[in-house]
């Protein structure tokens, strides 16, 4: 296994720094989120049958082509 260490060309006080590495987990946090609410609902969406898609305005093919798209999309 390789180990990457990122350099930084200057130091960041302590306050500082702990305030970044909260805010990038917080980042990290939602965009998880984000991800996983996208695959569930698109997975959801796939499961409808026609009546029901016909019952929110979405065709087979919209449903389709939404349901086929990466979560990061």
């Amino acid at each position: 296994m390789t180990t990457t260490t990122l350099r930084v060309p200057f130091q960041f006080d302590t306050e500082s720094q702990t305030e970044s590495q909260a805010f990038s987990l917080s980042h990290i946090w939602t965009l998880f989120s984000l991800w996983y609410d996208r695959a569930h609902q698109r997975h959801q969406l796939s499961q409808l049958s026609s009546r029901q898609l016909k019952d929110i305005g979405v065709s087979r093919s919209c449903a389709n082509a939404e349901a086929a798209k990466p979560f990061w999309k």
